[in-house]
């Protein structure tokens, strides 16, 4: 019996098998940001000051990065103005909002921002630039730019007087192409620096005028351009084009009393106060006023005097006293008032050693800087020479100096007079960068 040969067995085909994970992009990116985290805390804890400099430069380097996209408004100091005078009722309106809030000091102004007084209210504005603005009782301004440029630094301030009238008052300006404007009805008028003018717009009466004081200003109306030096004046129609140009009167300087004079007396309502003035040519007449507010609103003496420039006055109470004359032509035109004196009228005690005086807090806002502090009720204060206006019945006070000329170290000179004719001084250094 045969065998049958045995068939070889085939060998079934070999197969592979390869499995893969899928790696997005975003996992890729999460694992690398997560060992750059790791290596930069292990570098912190190597050299913590070096990691740390580098942060803050990054922050501030993207933090204007965001500023330039669209922000440019944000670059300029928080507070680009502020109050630095409020006497009654004086009202701020936001532009998004349709309500009206009171004024204080800690009310900033920013633009499109409204300013109201009232018929017993005045207002003294300071802006980032050193500009201030005075507003008489009954005038609204609008704020239309206030703001630093952040590459050239140059500072551009232009308000506008809807109504009323208002004061203002440049300082120098620090950077070239700095600008501070002012409108009324359709004239602009643009200021050089260390000016000082005075607006007055009513509407209802189409009475537009403006006037230099100090400095230079060229104002636009349409077509129409007009340099101004100082005592000048351009009046206009809001029917008519064009505009009028004229010379005005200048007002007195003042004599006596002498700005911070000390008079003391046993009894001051019986006291006879003589203030006197310098003549000036084409006056026929004085117009003398004096309050007891530095914003020159209350008057306890406003009268007109005649032929002389000398005028005696008594049953003054015991206080604090600004005083100022305006000229007036042989036509009734009135000139500008004259800057103002302060006098104190005090009730004589013995003299003590040293006036009481706290300074309680410096701020910088760029080169301006802001002062809080303390001393006696009824003092008189001075900072660098400038006048502080704004001190509480309760003796505390805030002064907003003008912009400091130069950058690093500058000197703040704080000086109290209390009623008996003690002085104390107080400096303090602060850096500019």
């Amino acid at each position: 019996m045969g065998v049958t040969p045995r068939q070889p067995v085939r060998e079934p085909d070999r197969t592979y098998e390869v499995e893969w994970t899928t790696i997005s992009y975003r996992a890729i990116a999460f694992y690398a940001v997560s060992a750059l985290v790791v290596a930069g805390f292990i570098f912190y804890l190597i050299a913590p000051g070096f990691v740390g400099g580098k942060v803050k430069r990054l922050f501030s380097a993207l933090t204007a990065g965001m500023a330039g996209a669209g922000e440019t408004e944000s670059a300029t100091t928080k507070r680009e103005a502020h109050f630095v005078n409020i006497d009654g009722t004086v009202r701020v309106k936001r532009p998004r909002s349709l309500q009206w809030i009171r004024a204080d000091y800690n009310t900033g102004l920013e633009k499109g921002d409204f300013v109201q007084t009232g018929s017993d209210g005045v207002a003294r504005i300071i802006f980032a630039d050193g500009t201030n603005y005075l507003l008489k009782p009954d005038s609204l301004i609008v704020v239309e730019e206030s703001r630093e440029d952040p590459v050239t630094r140059a500072t551009r301030v232009s308000v506008q007087v809807s109504s009323g009238a208002v004061d203002l008052a440049t300082s120098r300006f620090e950077v070239a192409g700095s600008t501070s404007q002012v409108s009324f009805a359709d004239a602009v008028a643009s200021l050089s620096e260390e000016s000082r003018a005075v607006v007055r717009n009513d509407p209802s009466k189409n009475k537009h005028e403006f006037t230099v004081d100090q400095g230079q200003a060229e104002v636009r109306r349409g077509s129409t351009s007009v340099r101004l030096g100082q005592y000048e004046q351009v009046t206009f129609d809001q029917n008519a084009p064009g505009m009028t140009r004229q010379k005005v009167i200048a007002p007195p300087a003042l004599v006596a009393p002498a700005n911070m004079a000390l008079t003391l007396s046993k009894d001051p309502k019986n006291t006879t106060v003589e203030f006197s003035w310098s003549e000036m040519p084409g006056a026929v007449a004085s117009h003398l006023q004096v309050s007891p507010s530095a914003m020159l609103s209350n008057f306890v003496v406003d009268k007109k005097i005649a032929g002389k420039t000398t005028a005696q006055v008594n049953g003054l109470d015991e206080g604090t006293y600004y005083w100022v004359v305006s000229s007036i032509d042989a036509k009734g035109v009135e000139s500008q008032p004259s800057p103002a004196n302060r006098f104190n009228l005090v009730q004589q005690t013995d003299v003590g050693t040293k006036a009481f005086l706290e300074i309680t807090r410096i701020v910088q806002h760029g080169r301006v800087v802001e002062v809080v502090g303390r001393t006696e009720p009824g003092s008189s204060v001075i900072i660098n020479n400038e006048q502080v206006f704004s001190i509480a019945p309760d003796g505390t006070f805030r002064h907003f100096t003008s912009p400091l000329a130069q950058a690093g170290s500058n000197q703040i000179t704080i000086t109290a007079q209390n009623r008996k004719g003690d002085i104390a001084t107080i400096r303090k250094n602060v850096v500019i960068e």
